[in-house]
């Protein structure tokens, strides 16, 4: 049984376009396709499954905005409930983890190439995910977009990667339908 959409006509959409280009973007990576890409409830990202390969999008919030603020919140009081050219912000985080070295059965630590070979695995996929996101935007199609800072993550729990912080500008009107 399929699960029904929800009812979110703004940052949802904008969600699941985003993952698949993140999908896409991921599948010739140095360390192969995330086992996982999906879009992630929560303010955190559970880090379950970075060996196989755990890639994200994440809604971090969703506000007012105007052409002329993108990507900054309104000015002025937003409009959209009227449906009178309100436009809403949404910003993103687009991620992956996956596995980094760490002792081996004697005890011993990560070679300087096998750490070496994980942060170019973690700098790939980073460019991957920035192309992704550039050109999942590139029709035009929405008022704006804004391409923040990368961030590490981890190592923790074994785990290494990064995360994009992303704004798509959209019209949008709550009051329709």
């Amino acid at each position: 049984m399929t699960a029904p959409a929800p009812a979110d006509a703004v940052a949802w959409p904008l969600a699941v376009r985003l993952r698949a280009c993140v999908e896409t973007g991921l599948a010739g990576a140095l360390a192969g396709p995330p086992g996982t890409c999906c879009v992630v409830p929560g303010r955190d990202v559970a880090l379950d499954d970075c060996c196989a390969g755990q890639a994200w999008v994440r809604i971090l919030r969703v506000y007012g905005s105007s052409m002329e603020s993108f990507p900054d919140a309104a000015r002025q009081p937003h409009d959209t409930d009227r449906c009178t050219g309100g436009r809403w912000a949404v910003e993103f985080g687009a991620g992956v983890v996956r596995c980094v070295p760490g002792l081996d059965g004697r005890g011993q630590p990560p070679t300087g190439a096998e750490l070496e070979a994980s942060a170019g695995q973690v700098a790939d996929d980073a460019s991957r995910i920035r192309r992704a996101v550039l050109c999942c935007f590139a029709d035009g199609s929405d008022e704006g977009l804004w391409v923040g800072d990368w961030l590490p993550v981890g190592p923790e729990g074994g785990c290494v990667g990064g995360e994009l912080s992303v704004v798509v500008g959209v019209d949008g009107c709550e009051c329709a339908g």
